[in-house]
């Protein structure tokens, strides 16, 4: 583990959670071809119940320019991806400590083997986003603030294990505009960073 990594970990310390989001039992292991790696590749339909987001999509946000994503493949093994396709996404359901933006130790585990998934060489071109989204508790301007900084949080932490440049990395929070489950706008499942993949990024 880098060095500074290590200090980040060491520098969080622990805390008691006063709202947390739950982990979802999700198959991350170390290994190739777990759940979470054929997510990202696009092998799987893997519907966490967040929302699909397209090249068109992320080029009209302002979050990638069209000249930042390549026209071929990411491999010789892709084919082309339609721009109003869903781009591979999964959401991490991380918890935080109250109004926190820091990682806590006992969600490290998740992340971590992310960043083992992401340092391979099949993600080594794809410009990865980190998107926060909240619950619709509290105010807009709040919300979108907080799930911009969650979404910088998790971002900085796997960018700084996995090795990756930043500018491969983007972050942009949504607040509550983007709930995965609008039916129940306080629930925790809308408390998330979604993590979508842009294959071919240059």
């Amino acid at each position: 583990m880098p060095l500074s990594v290590l200090a980040f970990v060491l520098s969080i310390g622990t805390a008691s959670a006063d709202t947390v989001i739950p982990l979802e039992e999700k198959d991350i292991g170390r290994t190739g071809g777990n759940d979470l790696e054929r997510c990202l590749r696009g092998d799987a339909t893997c519907d966490d119940g967040g929302v699909d987001f397209t090249l068109d999509d992320v080029i009209n946000l302002g979050i990638v320019d069209h000249e930042e994503v390549a026209e071929t493949p990411a491999s010789e093994s892709d084919t082309p991806r339609n721009r109003t396709d869903p781009l591979p996404s999964v959401d991490l359901n991380v918890v935080f400590d109250y109004k926190s933006t820091d990682i806590r130790p006992d969600q490290m585990g998740q992340l971590l083997d992310l960043a083992q998934v992401l340092r391979g060489e099949d993600f080594a071109n794809v410009i990865l986003v980190f998107m926060g989204h909240t619950d619709a508790k509290g105010s807009e301007s709040y919300n979108l603030d907080l799930s911009r900084r969650r979404a910088e949080s998790v971002a900085a932490f796997v960018g700084d294990v996995a090795d990756i440049p930043n500018h491969r990395i983007r972050t942009k929070g949504f607040g509550f505009s983007q709930l995965a489950d609008p039916a129940n706008p306080l629930s925790e499942r809308n408390r998330r960073v979604q993590l979508l993949l842009i294959p071919g990024g240059a």
